[in-house]
């Protein structure tokens, strides 16, 4: 009777263990889509069959009261899924409704685009990925991600170049730094050389600039006798991520705060070279930087660019906002005259880049952005036609790359082509014609609407 016993618990102690064991495999091995990591964002996420989910798009900050057009970056982790098996994810709540390749990768390193077959766009412009993986771990994302992470990585393989210099002129409002690269050849005088500023990333999931940041520093110390032609005539500085806070939050537009950078140089009502002393931290480092170089008795900035990527339709191609227009359209001299550099910058950069990949610019530019808190608006006010200041916005689609879907290394030759639209944008004896020059077609929204 007493063994009966003995065998009966221990045949009760080891079902229960291995139910328990079952269940906790089970448990273990369930799928887990995830966004807790740099630069990782998403919403709700919803199991509606074994090999299905709805993944909702998350606001920056998850804040609701922010415009349904910033909801648009996408990142996360699926863990535990099973090799060979056909999944699909739905993304909703997108508040961009054009068709688009999303990239995956299994290591965050490689990243691959979808094929055409495995993306298709549902009845209500919906976003849905088909695909079966080959490692039970992958991460998917709206675009190539470029995080903080990834920055530190390649400023540290490049920073060892004799000219190139790493600073760090401010931190950000969660401490972080906001770097600064400084390229120029210090063995000549900088009386004779012209100054250009660059700066990228105000908007924290417009990878696009990070890419081409990495190719024009490429270019320009990859130590041809080009590179250093440029090196001796220019000091290059560059601030390649404006909005680091942003970008490791996971946030599309926006800081952590919610604050849109783009539109917070707000000038000092008083005192026009100043800002607004609220103004954040990311901000005030740029502006302060920016007018140290125009006061330290030096040459003073010539070249202001601001790099950013729009969320447009696939086909449309990088493209610029200049300003103003031409004489002939009733502007000033002085706004003629910077519209007049800004065309012939783009049209350096055209040749460059090659006409099939650059929207032409717009009939005019307007003055609209002169009333606004813009980069550009503060160069206006200040120094006129002076400083060459304007923005382009690279693109995420096939952008003139049809039917390939842009990648890095295209990013990358765009950084190469603005180096070499910088250096011939001073050359007077070269003669671009802007050919073509008609208003854009196929972009979504107007500059203001584009940086609000």
């Amino acid at each position: 009777m007493r063994q009966t016993k003995r065998f009966f618990f221990l045949f009760l102690f080891i079902s229960v263990f291995y139910t328990i064991s079952c269940r906790k495999d089970k448990l273990k091995e369930s799928p887990v889509i995830s966004r807790n990591f740099e630069s990782g964002s998403i919403g709700q996420t919803e199991r509606t069959s074994d090999t299905s989910w709805n993944l909702y798009l998350a606001d920056d900050n998850d804040n609701p009261a922010l415009p349904a057009s910033w909801r648009s970056w996408w990142y996360v982790r699926a863990d535990h899924l099973t090799v060979g098996q056909t999944l699909s994810f739905t993304l909703k709540n997108s508040g961009w409704t054009y068709y688009y390749l999303p990239v995956y990768s299994y290591d965050q390193t490689n990243w691959l685009r979808f094929e055409e077959t495995e993306v298709k766009q549902n009845d209500k412009l919906e976003i849905v990925i088909t695909k079966a993986f080959a490692r039970p771990t992958v991460y998917m994302a709206r675009f190539y991600p470029y995080g903080f992470t990834d920055l530190q990585r390649w400023l540290n393989r490049v920073k060892s170049h004799p000219h190139f210099q790493l600073l760090k002129p401010g931190y950000t409002q969660q401490n972080y730094p906001i770097y600064l690269i400084k390229l120029t050849d210090e063995s000549i005088n900088v009386s004779g050389k012209k100054r250009v500023l660059i700066h990228a990333r105000t908007h924290p999931a417009e990878t696009p600039p990070s890419f081409a940041i990495e190719g024009l520093v490429d270019f320009l110390t990859n130590g041809s006798a080009e590179a250093a032609d440029c090196l001796a005539r220019f000091e290059f500085y560059i601030f390649p991520m404006q909005n680091v806070d942003g970008v490791i939050a996971g946030n599309y537009r926006s800081t952590p705060q919610s604050e849109n950078l783009e539109v917070l140089w707000k000038r000092h009502p008083e005192l026009p070279f100043l800002l607004d002393p609220d103004v954040p931290a990311e901000v005030k480092t740029i502006h302060q930087y920016a007018l140290d170089l125009m006061q330290d008795g030096g040459p003073g900035l010539s070249v202001a660019l601001n790099l950013h990527a729009s969320n447009s339709m696939p086909d449309t191609r990088t493209f610029f906002f200049p300003h103003f227009g031409p004489l002939s359209a009733a502007y000033t001299t002085a706004e003629a005259a910077l519209w007049d550099k800004q065309i012939r910058f783009i049209a350096a950069f055209t040749t460059h880049a090659g006409q099939a990949l650059v929207e032409p610019p717009p009939a005019e530019g307007g003055r609209g952005f002169v009333q606004n808190a813009f980069p550009e608006s503060w160069w206006w006010i200040n120094y006129n036609e002076h400083v060459m200041a304007m923005t382009l916005e690279m693109t995420y689609g096939r952008a003139g790359y049809a039917p390939l879907w842009v990648a890095p290394p295209d990013m990358r030759l765009t950084g190469k082509a603005l180096a070499r639209a910088i250096r011939d944008y001073f050359d007077s004896s070269l003669h671009y014609n802007m050919v073509n020059t008609a208003a854009k077609t196929n972009l979504p929204i107007t500059e203001e609407e584009s940086k609000q």
